[in-house]
C-alpha cells in the first residue's frame, strides 16, 4: 500500500452544516484496558458459507466477551439478516487477530453489481456500527480494521459505514485515513426511570395536554408489551402495517416476511410495545434489548389518530414499564436534524451523542478484492 492509502497525514474535516456537533470519546472507550498482547494486529477475512459458519459458531463468544456490544451486532440479529441476502451479496467478516487469537470482528456484506463492489453493514437496520469482541475498544484493532477497509477502497470497492459512534476508536481511525468523507448525526438515549418533574415546564405542559386529550377520547386505551417469541411475531404484522401507513410505500422496506425471518433467531432479545384504543393498535414500537439497555428500532403510529399523539402516549407508558423491569436506558437512536425530530425526543430529557457515517471509494468496476481465508485453528 502507498503512504496515502494509510491516510496517516490527513484528517477529514467536519461535514458542512454539522460543525456544531462535537466529537468526544465515550467514557467507556477511554477507560477500556488494552489486551495483554502488544504486537501488531492483523486482519483476516472470511466470506460466504465460511463466514456464515463462523458467525453462527464463533461470533457468540466475541459478543459475550464485549460488554459494550449492542444488539445490532448480536449473532442472532446478524444471522437473521445474513440468511436473507440476495444472490449478488455475501457475508464478509473482518477479523482482527493477535497472538491470543481473534480479538474483534466487524460484520459486513459485500455486494457485486454491474457498477462494481460495495461493502456496507451486514444488517440493513443497524443504528450503531461497531467491531465486536474483547479488543473492540483497542485503538490498534481499529487502526488495523481501517487499514483493511482502505485496501478494499484501493481495490475498487465503494465502502459505506453508516452510524459509527463518532467517539469510538473505529471512527477515530477512519477519520485519519485519506479519502474518507463523513457526515454527523445526533443520537438520543433516555435515562430511566424518566423523571417528568425534572423536564422543562414547557415539556411537562405538553405531556399533560396530551394525556388530557387521550383521556377525553372515546374508547378504552391500553398498553401491552410482548413477553414471548410467539407474542412478538403475532404483533409484527400490525406494526408493519402502521409503518407503511405512516411512511408511505415509497419508503424503503424489506420484502414481505423479512422482519419475521430476521427476528426469529433473536426473538428472546426483542419485544414490541403497543398502545391500543378499543383493541385497535394506534402506535407500536419494536425494540431490541441487551442487559439493562433497550434500543428502539422500528416505531410507527396510526396517522389517522395523530390528534391523540399516540407515539408520545406509547413512549410515556414504555419508559415507565421498562423502568419497573429494571431497564436503565431507552436508546432512541439516530435523529434527523429537523426541528420536529429534535423537539420530539428532547421532551424526554435524553442524553445526546453523535454518530458518524463514512463513505470512501467510487462504485466503479475494479480489480477483485483480495480474499484472505482464515483457518479455523488460527481463530482460537
Amino acid at each position: 500500500m502507498t503512504g496515502a492509502a494509510h491516510g496517516l497525514a490527513a484528517r477529514i474535516p467536519l461535514a458542512g452544516g454539522s460543525g456544531h456537533l462535537r466529537l468526544r470519546p465515550t467514557p467507556q472507550a477511554a477507560a477500556a484496558p488494552f489486551p495483554a498482547w502488544r504486537s501488531a494486529v492483523t486482519v483476516h477475512t472470511l466470506e460466504g458459507s465460511a463466514a456464515l459458519e463462523w458467525l453462527e459458531n464463533r461470533w457468540p463468544a466475541l459478543y459475550e466477551a464485549d460488554p459494550m456490544a449492542t444488539p445490532f451486532t448480536s449473532p442472532g440479529w446478524l444471522l437473521g439478516w445474513a440468511r436473507q441476502l440476495p444472490a449478488a451479496a455475501t457475508v464478509l467478516l473482518l477479523l482482527a487477530v493477535g497472538p491470543a487469537g481473534v480479538s474483534a470482528g466487524l460484520a459486513l456484506l459485500r455486494e457485486d453489481g454491474d457498477a462494481g463492489t460495495e461493502l456496507r453493514a451486514l444488517s440493513p437496520y443497524c443504528e450503531y456500527v461497531t467491531p465486536v469482541g474483547p479488543g473492540a475498544q483497542d485503538m490498534r484493532t481499529a487502526d488495523a480494521l481501517a487499514s483493511r477497509l482502505a485496501e478494499c477502497v484501493q481495490a475498487g470497492a465503494l465502502v459505506t459505514l453508516a452510524n459509527v459512534p463518532a467517539g469510538s476508536p473505529l471512527a477515530t481511525a477512519l477519520r485519519t485515513q485519506d479519502d474518507w468523507q463523513h457526515t454527523l448525526s445526533r443520537t438520543a438515549a433516555v435515562p430511566l426511570p424518566l423523571d417528568l418533574c425534572a423536564l422543562p415546564k414547557s415539556a411537562r405542559r405538553q405531556h399533560l395536554r396530551r394525556e388530557q386529550a387521550l383521556a377525553a377520547a372515546a374508547g378504552t386505551v391500553t398498553f401491552h408489551r410482548t413477553r414471548t417469541a410467539a407474542e412478538l411475531l403475532a404483533a409484527l404484522p400490525a406494526l408493519e402495517t402502521l409503518h407503511t401507513a405512516q411512511r408511505g410505500t415509497a419508503t424503503h422496506s424489506p420484502v414481505p416476511g423479512a422482519w419475521a425471518k430476521a427476528l426469529g433467531p433473536c426473538a428472546d432479545g426483542a419485544f414490541i410495545a403497543e398502545a391500543r384504543i378499543d383493541g385497535a393498535v394506534m402506535a407500536a414500537q419494536l425494540c431490541l434489548q441487551r442487559g439493562r439497555r433497550c434500543y428502539s428500532v422500528l416505531p410507527a403510529m396510526d396517522p389517522a389518530r395523530s390528534h391523540l399523539s399516540p407515539g408520545h402516549a406509547l413512549l410515556r407508558w414504555l419508559t415507565h414499564d421498562l423502568a419497573v423491569d429494571g431497564i436503565t436506558c431507552l436508546d432512541l437512536g439516530p435523529t434527523r436534524e429537523t426541528a420536529g425530530q429534535l423537539h420530539y425526543k428532547a421532551q424526554y430529557g435524553p442524553v445526546w451523542n453523535v454518530n458518524a457515517s463514512f463513505t470512501a471509494g467510487r462504485n466503479v468496476p475494479g480489480p477483485s478484492l483480495t480474499r484472505t481465508s482464515l483457518a479455523k485453528g488460527s481463530a482460537a
